[in-house]
């Protein structure tokens, strides 16, 4: 059984250095296979949580070094089920980057998935996460519209946080960076 574990943990070393691989050529720092979306820097924070062509292709190439379907150009080239697959760990992991900015600024009561680290979010996702992936966090307390969504029908809550990324993302992304992140 401790073999068993051992080769386990080989594989997602090995899966982390190959996900991880272009991200520190990327952005010039290092990562490992424990980094959760709690532990990305705001710098890198402030790349992903944009979306857009860039944002994305840093997330294809992290999911599908992990995954081990090549490089991020290769995408296009997947199989239609890879190339869904990819897809909706791509948008889990950016819905998960801007509950982290919205967190950062206090809008968001803590998650717990942005503790998990990505190459278990990534290698899992079918099994443990797929269900969950349109969940959100619940809006912080100390939030000025807080009564405003507590007063929300509860089916209507995501709808109410996801309404607020586009302003949590400009706030966060026009804020200094800090030495801490």
């Amino acid at each position: 059984m401790g073999s068993l574990l051992f080769i386990s943990e080989c594989r997602r070393r090995i899966a982390a250095k190959k996900g991880f691989s272009p991200w520190g050529r990327r952005f010039g720092i290092s990562f490992d296979y424990n980094t959760s979306v709690r532990g990305l820097g705001n710098p890198v924070i402030k790349h992903l949580v944009l979306g857009g062509e860039d944002s994305s292709s840093a997330l294809y190439e992290l999911i599908m070094g992990i995954k081990g379907l090549g490089l991020a150009p290769r995408f296009h080239f997947l199989d239609s089920e890879s190339k869904l697959n990819v897809t909706d760990i791509t948008l889990f992991l950016l819905d998960l980057v801007r509950f982290e900015a919205m967190y950062r600024l206090g809008w968001l009561d803590d998650y717990p998935f942005l503790q998990v680290p990505l190459v278990d979010l990534i290698e899992t996702f079918q099994e443990q996460y797929s269900a969950v992936r349109y969940n959100t966090p619940a809006l912080s307390s100390a939030h000025p519209l807080y009564e405003e969504y507590v007063a929300e029908f509860e089916g209507d809550r995501q709808s109410f946080i996801r309404k607020l990324i586009p302003e949590a993302v400009k706030i966060f992304c026009d804020m200094e960076d800090d030495a801490g992140m």
